[in-house]
């Protein structure tokens, strides 16, 4: 696994459990926090490989 493949991983994991974390704890801005990471993870896919 490259490690750009791995920062997509990690950060679409990270996003969807603070995500969790905030409706459970009914934080807006931990929501929001969550979905920011989980749309990193998705412009990530829009990053060029490197030769």
């Amino acid at each position: 696994m490259t490690p750009m493949t791995t920062a997509k991983v990690v950060l679409a994991f990270a996003g969807i459990a603070v995500f969790i974390i905030g409706v459970r704890a009914e934080l807006e801005a931990v929501r929001w926090t969550g979905i920011a990471l989980v749309a990193a993870a998705w412009l990530l896919r829009l990053a060029r490989r490197r030769p």
